[in-house]
Parts: C-alpha cells; sequence; structure tokens
C-alpha cells in the first residue's frame, strides 16, 4: 500500500532476478540461431493517447511537459529498469546508456552489432530462467535509445510497475516533479495538442460531443 498524490494505492511488485547471467558473459556468435530484435522504431513514432491515460494524472502531465523534459525521463526511466533487471551489468548496455546521457545517439544499430546481440542472447536466455520482466526488458532497450522518448517512457514505467510499488514517485521525480495535473479525461485528450501522441480517437469523440 503506497500513498501517492493524497491517493492511498494498493500495490503489488514481483522481485526482479538480476542475480543471473555475469558482465563476463561472452558475446554470441554472430550466426549462432537466437531471437531477432525489433529495430525497425523510430524518434517519430506515435504514442496512442490511450497509453497515457492508463497512468492517470502521470500521463496528463507526460502530454504536456517540454518534449526535452520527456527525453531525459525516457534516459532515466530506462537506466532504472536496466538496473532492476539486470541488464546493467552487461558493459554493452552500460556503455550505450552511459553514451545516451552524454547525449550520443549512435547510427542505428544492426542485428550483429554487440549491443544488439547481447540483447538477443538476454532474450533467449530469460526463457531458461522464467524471467519475462528481463526478456521484455531487453526487447525495448533499442526502442528506448533509438525510438519515442513517450514511448519508452510509458513501457518503461509500466514495466517497473510490476517491480517497485515506488514507480509512480520514480516517474514523477523524473518528470521534474511538478505538480499533477488533475486526472485526465475525455475533453483533456480530445483536446490535447502533441504531435508526438494519437489522441484522434478522443479528438472525435470531443468533437461528437459537441455537435
Amino acid at each position: 500500500m503506497v500513498t501517492f498524490n493524497g491517493r492511498l494505492l494498493w500495490e503489488s511488485a514481483m522481485p526482479a532476478h538480476p542475480e543471473w547471467g555475469s558482465a563476463d558473459d561472452p558475446l554470441p556468435a554472430a550466426d549462432e540461431r537466437l531471437p531477432e530484435l525489433d529495430l525497425s522504431c523510430s524518434p517519430a513514432d506515435l504514442l496512442h493517447a490511450v497509453h497515457l491515460d492508463g497512468l492517470e494524472e502521470l500521463g496528463s502531465l507526460l502530454a504536456v511537459v517540454p518534449a526535452e523534459r520527456v527525453a531525459e525521463a525516457a534516459r532515466k526511466q530506462l537506466r532504472r529498469l536496466a538496473v532492476e533487471t539486470g541488464l546493467a551489468k552487461y558493459p554493452e548496455v552500460g556503455a550505450a546508456l552511459d553514451a545516451w546521457d552524454r547525449g550520443e545517439v549512435p547510427p542505428r544499430p544492426e542485428q550483429f552489432d554487440p549491443l544488439v546481440l547481447r540483447l538477443r542472447a538476454v532474450v533467449a536466455q530469460a526463457g531458461a530462467h522464467r524471467d519475462d520482466t528481463r526478456r521484455w526488458a531487453a526487447e525495448k532497450m533499442v526502442h528506448g535509445i533509438w525510438g519515442s522518448p513517450y514511448r519508452s517512457v510509458y513501457e518503461s514505467a509500466t514495466t517497473r510497475s510490476r517491480l517497485t510499488v515506488d514507480w509512480r514517485a520514480d516517474l514523477h521525480a523524473d518528470l521534474g516533479g511538478q505538480p499533477l495535473p488533475p486526472m485526465p479525461d475525455d475533453r483533456f485528450w480530445g483536446t490535447l495538442s502533441n504531435p508526438a501522441v494519437d489522441s484522434s480517437w478522443y479528438a472525435a469523440r470531443h468533437a461528437e460531443a459537441r455537435d
């Protein structure tokens, strides 16, 4: 049970298993049969407003803070997730996150780049360890760095909600700790003007309600 924004919330979290795997594990060979990662993400990808609506007042805050703040929150949230799931122990992941913190975004990776090979190996190993959370985090790591920061924040936060009851407070802090807006409603989403968020469904409903 936690308190957030004056509300008492019943929360539960499953312990992560960051202990399996080692920073010294060798990278797999380029021709090893491993699951491929989806590398089709783009910073211009839209996030549907319904996803942010699920974050309640944090979703409305995420939708209206400056894009620079969202990008900063994306970096912080992804690092939190990497630490909590054990991904941060791998040098390829740590180096990518450190470069991202410095504002360096390397060229889009290929399936056989060291970082992607590491993540593909983690995805394959996670099945044996029954660690769906680390598998999911590995699959989304590339999306976090090279994709939409709005989608990255949403995905990191919702995954972290399975790991810690403090995920809301962490996200609020990463977004700058600004005063929280009211709970969003259809009117909020229907009148939202943010090119990174697809709120067209809400906009259509809002227009119908006004007719």
